[in-house]
């Protein structure tokens, strides 16, 4: 494996993880980020290997833990914390904060509708797949959310309509404080998606090398074959399910399990194996976490100088919108100016 692409893997990993241990440290005391986050620490493995994987046409369509492929998909850090900061020069111009991050930039949305990730990702891929695009839709998804309905149907209908689709399933254990095993009798959710003829596979371990082969072969696939494939990724969150407070004061895992993870990190490991051989290759190591480190504190400098929203309420639309006409007795003005047109009411 070429070692820029390790280099670039593990860009990738410090990045994301230094992203939420700095958001983390830096919430509280000042409170200037004012909406819940699911972090994503210990969890990085995934979107670090699909970094390096991805076009421009690809779309992510992500649960509500997301940080991680936002990064991975080259979204402006810049525009990120400006966004958990409600500023203006948000990626949702300050209107979304965490849970909905999007940006239609990199071809990039998250949302907090439960397993709506896999909805959305089939539009997406039967527009690329009918406009003969090279572009795949990536839908990731926890494995609390494998427990609605809607991801069935929409594996059903990727499967019938042959849509380019890879679908990630970050399996921690847990949704929120609950057990996969006092949920389901199924403790492997890939093997629910074998009914649907869809090619499955299910990866546990922390060497981001093998993932990435294994990742990369199984993205040149659906490119190729413009089919679905169903990815489960065993993994664990080091962080409460919310915070940036921590919650395993509530007891529902053990110190052993979580310091055995710990003791598993991905990117402890992938430190270990590409940079414990020589002082340049340690150098090399501080130097990418010391620009990451900066491209972070000056993403948190941009969000403290720019400037709120304007308020909905200061906006005059009366001067904007002279001629939007009010219709029948619905409470909300429609109209097009420019054709005048009077629509009827719902």
């Amino acid at each position: 494996m070429q070692f820029s692409i390790q280099k670039e893997i593990y860009k990738n990993l410090s990045l994301i993880r230094k992203t939420q241990e700095e958001i983390i440290k830096r919430y509280h005391p000042a409170d200037k980020m004012r909406c819940p986050m699911h972090f994503c620490v210990g969890q990085e493995i995934m979107p670090a290997v699909l970094g390096p994987l991805m076009i421009d046409e690809d779309s992510i369509y992500s649960h509500h833990r997301s940080h991680g492929y936002y990064i991975a998909k080259k979204g402006s850090i810049n525009e990120m914390i400006a966004e958990f900061y409600g500023k203006e020069t948000g990626s949702n111009g300050g209107l979304a904060g965490s849970q909905e991050l999007s940006s239609t930039k990199i071809d990039f949305y998250s949302g907090t509708i439960l397993s709506g990730a896999f909805a959305m990702a089939l539009g997406g891929a039967f527009e690329k797949k009918y406009n003969q695009k090279k572009g795949i839709g990536i839908s990731v998804i926890g494995d609390g959310g494998m427990e609605e309905g809607i991801v069935y149907e929409s594996l059903n209908m990727a499967t019938q309509m042959n849509l380019p689709i890879l679908y990630i399933c970050e399996n921690n254990s847990y949704s929120t404080h609950t057990t996969l095993k006092q949920r389901t009798l199924e403790n492997k959710p890939s093997n629910r998606v074998k009914n649907f003829n869809m090619k499955t596979t299910y990866f546990d371990g922390n060497d981001p090398d093998k993932l990435f082969n294994l990742m990369k072969s199984i993205v040149k696939k659906i490119r190729d074959t413009k089919k679905p494939h169903f990815v489960e990724i065993n993994t664990y969150r080091f962080n409460g399910h919310v915070g940036p407070e921590g919650d395993d004061h509530f007891n529902y895992r053990s110190k052993k399990e979580i310091n055995h993870w710990i003791k598993n990190d991905p990117i402890k490991f992938y430190e270990k194996k590409l940079f414990s051989k020589s002082r340049k290759l340690l150098a090399l190591k501080k130097k990418i976490n010391d620009k990451n480190f900066k491209i972070i504190d000056r993403a948190f400098r941009f969000a403290e100088k720019s400037k709120f929203p304007k308020r909905y309420e200061n906006n005059n639309f009366k001067a904007t919108y002279k001629n939007v006409k009010k219709f029948y007795n619905n409470s909300i003005s429609f109209g097009t100016v420019q054709e005048d047109h009077k629509p009827k009411p719902y």
